[in-house]
């Protein structure tokens, strides 16, 4: 009887170790991505790549190089302002190696620090891109022009 229960012992610590280990492999997306911030895109190609953006920037743009896919899948860019999640946009994978971007109008006001995730289609996470949206320069008001003071004269 101790066998016995030895056995199914060993058996389910076996089965356990089987499906521990298959969650875990599964967490890990087969996909790899190579990830860039721009200000264009030109023939399929990032053009000003930067990290940290002027005020005044209009868009910025996430450019992607796919490679991994086996068959036609999706990706997602989620981009984040201070935390705060501001939109997320599907790009469609359609085959081993595939470049896909996406953008983000950025009004002036909404300086501060951001980021983009790119997720898989079951929703890991391949890669995070932080960047930084500054303010311009402000240009300094005017001085007021003084008149000097004209004191009268004695006559």
């Amino acid at each position: 009887m101790s066998r016995y229960l030895m056995f199914t012992a060993v058996a389910l610590l076996t089965a356990a170790t089987l499906v521990f280990g298959q969650t875990e492999g599964a967490a890990k997306s087969a996909l790899t991505v190579e990830a860039q911030l721009c200000t264009s895109i030109e023939n399929r190609e990032p053009v000003g790549t930067a990290t940290s953006f002027t005020a005044d920037v209009g868009k910025v743009y996430l450019w992607c190089q796919v490679t991994g896919a086996a068959g036609e899948t999706t990706i997602k860019h989620v981009w984040y302002h201070n935390g705060k999640e501001m939109a997320t946009i599907e790009l469609p994978v359609r085959g081993a190696s595939w470049r896909t971007y996406s953008s983000k109008t950025i009004p002036e006001n909404w300086a501060g620090d951001w980021e983009v995730k790119v997720l898989d289609a079951e929703g890991t996470t391949l890669t995070t891109i932080p960047f930084t949206v500054g303010k311009t320069a402000e240009k300094p008001a005017p001085a007021e022009v003084k008149q000097p003071e004209q004191t009268p004269k004695a006559q």
